[in-house]
């Protein structure tokens, strides 16, 4: 009797692997949703637009970007995390919903590291350390001075959690403070250290790129441990002297966790080979961002690393988190 189970039950498992390869090679035979946690126009946005059509073009079926803003972007997260493990639903994602919100939130509706099923990390970016031009700082050791020199006058902002513990690791970092603003874009950041109304900000590279250009902002260093393409003359903020700056920030795609591996190992190898191409190269880069190298495995560890690092910041500034 055991025996004749045990023959069931291995029956079953394989049954079950032949219908999980067989729908991973039919796969996609309808639309599929690609949500994306913030507006329309964005970066995020004008990213997931680059890398969609080729994902449609591959697969034969539409994937359709669909935004979802609100809540830091957890809204979008959660609609994912929860939706149906079929591969119709997926994620496209900045770090900051799936690495800085489970730090700033006491409690969050999904989880990071067991609700979603990485597949490719799609591009990364630094930020910029911009201040307005009318001030009298040229560098970051400049910036630090001033701050020490004006403590409890100085301002900085961003667009949520993220680019508040950005600054928080700068000022943790420095033995600095500033009062922090919250804007609803980085538009709306870029524009406010053009007006003066910021003082700095540690923001993207894209929303920032024109007022830099224009002489409205001066940046000071790129947060990675070498220069970047788009930014020739900044220094990175190894070569500035605080390389403990080091931010490389990401976006990615991911799946609901149990979508079956041969579907997200489809999504992945078509990921990965798109990033590969030059006309995707290109309109990434002209969105002051760079294609990435990180399969869905390698992406999976780095965000689960990732979570405890941003943590030790909110920490060391004294943020308190969200209810």
């Amino acid at each position: 009797m055991k025996r004749v189970n045990l023959l069931r039950i291995l029956a079953g498992t394989m049954a079950a692997g032949l219908c999980a390869v067989s729908a991973a090679q039919n796969y996609p035979v309808k639309p599929v949703r690609v949500l994306v946690g913030l507006g329309a126009g964005g970066g995020t946005d004008l990213l997931a637009r680059i890398v969609t059509p080729k994902l449609s073009e591959a697969l034969g079926q539409p994937f359709i970007v669909e935004n979802r803003p609100g809540a830091g972007a957890n809204i979008a997260t959660d609609v994912v995390a929860k939706a149906t493990p079929d591969g119709y639903t997926i994620l496209f994602s900045p770090n900051g919903p799936l690495v800085i919100n489970p730090t700033m939130y006491k409690t969050l509706p999904f989880s990071p590291t067991k609700d979603f099923a990485a597949i490719a990390m799609v591009a990364t970016f630094p930020l910029i350390i911009g201040v307005n031009a009318k001030l009298p700082i040229n560098n970051v050791g400049e910036l630090v001075g001033w701050l020490k020199a004006n403590r409890g006058k100085g301002n900085c902002g961003g667009s949520g959690p993220t680019f508040e513990l950005a600054v928080r690791l700068l000022t943790s970092k420095t033995g600095t403070e500033c009062t922090f603003i919250t804007y609803k874009s980085n538009s709306d950041t870029s524009q406010a250290i053009m007006t003066g109304d910021l003082h700095f900000a540690l923001i993207d590279a894209g929303p920032i790129f024109g007022a830099i250009q224009g002489g409205r902002v001066r940046g000071l260093a790129v947060t990675t441990p070498s220069r970047d393409p788009t930014f020739p003359d900044l220094p990175s903020v190894v070569e500035a002297g605080f390389p403990e700056l080091d931010m490389r920030f990401w976006m990615g795609l991911f799946a609901p966790a149990a979508t079956p591996s041969p579907i997200v190992k489809r999504l992945e190898a078509e990921t990965q080979k798109l990033l590969k191409s030059p006309d995707v190269i290109k309109a990434i880069h002209a969105k002051q961002a760079a294609p990435a190298d990180m399969n869905g495995e390698q992406l999976s560890k780095f965000v689960a690393s990732e979570i405890p690092r941003w943590d030790a910041v909110r920490k060391a500034a004294n943020i308190p988190q969200v209810d």
